[in-house]
C-alpha cells in the first residue's frame, strides 16, 4: 500500500526499483516515506517541490525515456535534490535499521543532489 502523498519524503526515479532501494538505503523493502517511480507518467506526475533522486543501472551510453523525462523535470527546476544533511539523515536511518546507505554525498554539489549513479562506462 502506498503512503499518502503528503507522507512521502523522498522519491527515487529508477529503471530498477529493487536495486535502487538496496543501493540508496541498504534495505530490500522501501519504508513508507519513500516512493519509487519507474514510468514516464510517474515522473510527469511528481509534484513541484518533490525531493527526488535518480538511480540508474543501464550502461552510461544508453539513456532511457524515463531518464530523459527525469532530466527534463530537473531542468524545469521544480524538483528538489538531496542536501548534504539529507545524505547524513539517510545514512543515519540506514544505520538504525542495520543497513548501509550508499548515497555518495560528494555528488550532491555536482548534481544538485538529484542523481546517484551506478552506471557502468560501457
Amino acid at each position: 500500500m502506498n503512503a499518502p502523498l503528503a507522507d512521502i519524503r523522498l522519491t527515487i526515479v529508477t529503471n530498477h526499483p529493487a536495486r535502487a532501494i538496496l543501493a540508496v538505503l541498504g534495505v530490500e523493502t522501501a519504508p513508507a516515506w519513500l516512493a519509487v517511480v519507474t514510468t514516464l507518467e510517474g515522473v510527469r506526475a511528481l509534484p513541484a517541490g518533490a525531493k527526488v533522486i535518480g538511480q540508474w543501472f543501464e550502461p552510461r551510453k544508453h539513456r532511457s525515456a524515463l531518464e530523459w523525462a527525469f532530466q527534463a523535470r530537473r531542468l524545469q527546476g521544480d524538483l528538489i535534490g538531496l542536501s548534504l544533511e539529507d545524505c547524513d539523515k539517510l545514512a543515519a536511518w540506514a544505520a538504525r535499521h542495520g543497513a548501509h546507505a550508499t548515497v555518495d554525498s560528494s555528488l550532491a554539489a555536482a548534481t544538485s543532489g538529484m542523481v546517484i549513479s551506478e552506471r557502468r562506462i560501457s
